[in-house]
């Protein structure tokens, strides 16, 4: 991934991989059929790697409210550290040239970091503190309404300040608990 990230994915070939990595090509290419598929592969580690890093949220709080709040913290330290959105960036401009690129990953990844949000929900709904129709939809709106602008304003110009991180932070939490709060 790191060669990618430097590199490019067109300047990047199985032969610099294999030399770099210390392993023969013949055993890249038997487990992964071609470069696309390695570099799908490469993404779905990392991706695997920050994932399993949510999974070490300390225990839920019992305030839904605090407990959005301290989840969205830690997905926005995974979405914005430097490495993140380097490859948020390669492979956003990757996809464009390269559409079997990106339909390799939907194919291979469609609803994986999903699951891991709509069992936290699930967790505040056992609880009796929120109503979903939809949890699936509902798990993909809490991510985007956190990590959306953040993300999208540290791809383009940096992040902002943590204030206004936080600001941000709050504000999609209480917006999305307005609209999935259990009622009386």
């Amino acid at each position: 991934m790191r060669l990618f990230m430097e590199n490019g994915w067109e300047a990047t070939s199985i032969d610099e991989i294999s030399r770099r990595s210390g392993v023969a090509k013949r055993f890249i290419y038997a487990r992964y059929p071609d470069k696309a598929a390695l570099f799908v592969g490469a993404i779905e580690r990392v991706r695997a790697n920050l994932l399993n890093e949510m999974h070490e949220v300390e225990p839920l709080p019992d305030n839904v409210e605090e407990g959005f709040v301290a989840f969205g913290r830690k997905l926005l330290d995974l979405a914005l550290r430097p490495d993140s959105l380097a490859l948020h960036r390669l492979f956003i401009s990757e996809a464009v040239r390269f559409p079997q690129l990106a339909q390799l990953f939907a194919e291979r990844n469609r609803g994986s970091g999903v699951n891991e949000v709509v069992t936290l929900l699930a967790r505040y709904v056992e609880r009796g503190l929120l109503r979903l129709d939809d949890p699936r939809l509902c798990a993909e709106q809490l991510v985007m309404s956190i990590v959306g602008v953040p993300q999208r304003m540290a791809l383009l110009v940096g992040r902002d300040p943590p204030e206004e991180e936080e600001r941000r932070l709050r504000a999609a939490v209480r917006l999305f608990l307005d609209g999935c709060r259990a009622r009386g």
